[in-house]
């Protein structure tokens, strides 16, 4: 009975880990109808100060959460001590609560990276056979190692009796030796029988001396940390947002400079606010209808005329002039503009103004073209309506799969059969 109940359990889909936001999940996919990375993978978020880092991983860990509900165990090692953002509030989870068990032990944040190694193997042992696990290390460079440890005490020895202080100093190296030599040679498998995630936030720092064309940034762990990751994200905010003058949010970009899938070096950009985490439907709507420049900026004519039914026609120059000359009302809009403009000169900027000078114009417009909104009532309309986010989460789906088809190479399998 056991036997045929994993036979049965074998051919259920995998539950994905999801990233918090659609695009996100897209990003990190790699395949058609793959959305989000598989449980048991190690990710690797990696950004310069402020750039989101923190966000995103309480975002993910937030997203799994409400989905899995009891199904999900976590754990966000905080070895920086530098998340406080108030997640109950963000999300409905205290991520990080006051309190801190792995299973029945009271636990602090990690310090050192033997003792980040402790805990991990303490949370998989003690996560249920039946959960899905999410480890969170906030970040690398916040951890010390055990020789760091005993090297500052004994530096404290020398001075405190009056010697010349001698280091020999390691620079580092015997992290990345932990961690290639023991940390993740010995996880990495478990974490997948565990279906356990890893995230592993890390800052950048400047490589000094990099050769012309080389990477001009390097982050804690070592070559062990790239190896082992299945995907590595890398984040840049693009533009700060601001609100009469106070910063209060970013809009970033995330690419994947490493990814086990068909689809590596992808990028997506997002929204996200200090004050209500990554914004999803608004990061849709500009991906679906490129509402925002390459600097981030929203494009604010377009902003304002958004068509969400699929069937809308485009409101060209030949299409609008059409339009007028359809509802017999050709020379009264030349007459309009004359007298507004000084000449009958028509263009789609002024039909779409002239034709929504009065209400039955307007009615005219959009029962033709199709109805319009602005940025902010989508957004609105999305959150009010469950079956119209849905929708928009496909047609993002959709767009992304069209661009990639476009970009496929189309050839056959090499070893096909005729």
């Amino acid at each position: 009975m056991a036997t045929a109940k994993k036979k049965i359990e074998a051919k259920e889909e995998p539950i994905m880990m999801r990233m918090g936001f659609d695009l996100g999940d897209l990003l990190v996919g790699g395949a058609k109808g793959v959305y989000g990375l598989p449980f048991g993978a190690i990710l690797n978020i990696i950004a310069d100060s402020s750039g989101g880092k923190t966000f995103w991983k309480n975002e993910i860990i937030a997203a799994n959460y409400h989905k899995l509900k009891d199904r999900l165990t976590f754990f966000s090692d905080d070895t920086e001590t530098g998340d406080t953002f108030d997640t109950q509030g963000l999300y409905g989870v205290d991520i990080r609560p006051k309190n801190r068990r792995i299973g029945n032990k009271r636990v602090e944040d990690s310090k050192t990276v033997e003792e980040m190694d402790a805990h991990v193997s303490l949370f998989l042992e003690t996560i249920p056979d039946e959960n899905y696990g999410i480890y969170t290390v906030d970040s690398l460079d916040g951890l010390s190692d055990a020789t760091k440890e005993d090297m500052e005490a004994s530096r404290l020895a020398q001075l405190s009796a009056g010697k010349d202080v001698k280091d020999p100093g390691d620079y580092g190296t015997q992290i990345a030796r932990f961690l290639s030599g023991s940390f993740f040679r010995t996880k990495h498998q478990k974490l997948e029988d565990a279906k356990t995630s890893l995230i592993i936030v890390s800052q950048i720092r400047e490589k000094l001396n990099a050769a012309p064309f080389s990477k001009k940034w390097t982050v804690s762990g070592g070559k062990a940390l790239e190896f082992y990751s299945h995907t590595r994200a890398f984040l840049t905010v693009v533009k700060t947002l601001t609100r009469n003058g106070k910063p209060v949010g970013a809009y970033v970009k995330a690419t994947t400079i490493k990814s086990k899938t068909p689809r590596p070096f992808r990028t997506v950009h997002y929204t996200v606010y200090f004050d209500y985490g990554i914004d999803n439907i608004g990061s849709n709507l500009d991906y679906l209808y490129d509402l925002r420049d390459d600097k981030g900026e929203l494009k604010k004519t377009v902003c304002e005329h958004i068509a969400w039914s699929e069937a809308a026609k485009s409101k060209t120059l030949d299409s609008l002039k059409d339009w007028v000359e359809s509802i017999g009302k050709t020379e009264e809009c030349r007459a309009a503009k004359k007298v507004a403009e000084g000449n009958t000169a028509l263009s789609a900027q002024w039909i779409l103004q002239w034709a929504e000078s009065t209400p039955e114009l307007k009615e005219a417009l959009d029962a033709h073209f199709g109805m319009e909104y602005t940025r902010d009532q989508l957004i609105k309309m999305c959150e009010d309506d469950p079956a119209m986010n849905t929708e928009l989460t496909r047609r993002v789906r959709d767009r992304w799969e069209r661009e990639e088809a476009a970009v496929a190479t189309g050839r056959a399998p090499k070893y096909s059969s005729k």
